[in-house]
């Protein structure tokens, strides 16, 4: 399941995965992110995106090089804050990483929703209330489909 939601007058989005992704997921996912290569430009500061995955399996090979040819736009240059409840994410984002070199955002890696939002208000230099928002309304939608899958 994916869930996205932005707020580009503030310059913040909340992308979140659980479980298992389906092939129009993915394809949300990428046009998500060519949505923010096209807005990046105006903005007068660095899109934020809370990202918040859980344990689902990796993309395949396809998936993760479509989200390198997206991500390697000159204009895709977000901080993204990585919330993840997998121990082993953040070794392999890292490994990820040293292969692929330097990327054009700003990413760290945190454990917990409120330090992920924490970190993207100090790269932003300011509280984010509309991110905050988004956050909940997201939070909510999510443990709303948990609640009818059971």
């Amino acid at each position: 399941m994916y869930i996205a939601r932005s707020d580009w007058q503030h310059g913040v989005a909340v992308w979140w995965y659980a479980g298992v992704v389906s092939d129009e997921e993915w394809e949300e996912t990428f046009a998500h992110r060519r949505e923010l290569c096209a807005r990046s430009q105006g903005m007068p500061f660095r899109p934020s995106v809370l990202l918040v995955t859980g344990t689902e399996p990796m993309p395949n090979a396809l998936r993760r090089r479509q989200l390198c040819e997206v991500q390697d736009h000159p204009h895709y240059n977000p901080y993204i804050a990585c919330v993840n409840r997998d121990p082993r994410q953040p070794g392999i984002t890292t490994a990820l990483r040293w292969v692929r070199g330097r990327p054009n955002w700003d990413e760290s890696t945190f454990l917990t929703i409120d330090q992920g939002i924490a970190w993207l208000e100090e790269k932003r230099g300011g509280r984010l209330p509309a991110l905050r928002l988004l956050t909940a309304n997201v939070r909510r939608l999510v443990a709303a489909q948990a609640q009818s899958r059971a």
